[in-house]
């Protein structure tokens, strides 16, 4: 297998990582085919030979003030959706569910690297710590996990076409996908 990397998160994906966090997609990433990056879970569209890939995560310059905002409030959702599927995946009974948290933790926190990154912010912000102990079947917790990636669809759908840059358009509408297959994932569970 050829060294592939992603232009949304930066990340090299090859043989030994091509299946990470399997359990947050339905559709697998096989040696022959990969369909998404197993890190920030993107379509392969934005995949290609780490030779000709241009990445796009990078520091965005001149953002407006307004964009910013934007995706200071974006970093925030997605370490607020990570946080809770690292509890969730403590809490869960089902050890397929536990996984599929888990996987979807890394992928969430993945989301919100790449934000703090494109907006030049020094730290993932650190949220206040919520007790999910009350939410104890496994049902319960799916549920609230298909809310958060209807929230996250809704965010990203709301704000994407007002950002004033072609780069977090794009990634934003990349994330846009990544969360309508977590959805999809949630009920199909």
């Amino acid at each position: 297998m050829a060294k592939y990397i992603c232009s949304i998160c930066g990340m090299i994906i090859n043989e030994k990582n091509s299946s990470f966090n399997k359990e947050a997609f339905e559709k697998k990433n096989t040696l022959e085919d990969i369909k998404h990056c197993p890190f920030c879970g993107v379509d392969k569209k934005y995949i290609g030979d780490e030779k000709e890939v241009e990445l796009i995560n990078k520091k965005i310059e001149g953002l407006s003030s307004d964009a910013l905002k934007i995706l200071d409030h974006a970093t925030k959702l997605e370490v607020f959706n990570g946080d809770f599927y690292k509890k969730a995946s403590l809490i869960a009974k089902d050890k397929k569910i536990k996984d599929m948290f888990e996987a979807l933790a890394n992928i969430e926190y993945m989301h919100a690297r790449v934000h703090k990154t494109l907006g030049g912010f020094k730290e993932l912000p650190k949220l206040r710590d919520m007790d999910y102990s009350k939410y104890n079947s496994d049902d319960i917790l799916i549920k609230i996990a298909n809310k958060r990636e209807q929230h996250a669809v809704h965010y990203y759908t709301k704000y994407y076409s007002v950002l004033n840059s072609k780069t977090l358009e794009d990634i934003f509408n990349a994330f846009i996908s990544v969360e309508k297959d977590h959805i999809n994932l949630t009920i199909n569970i």
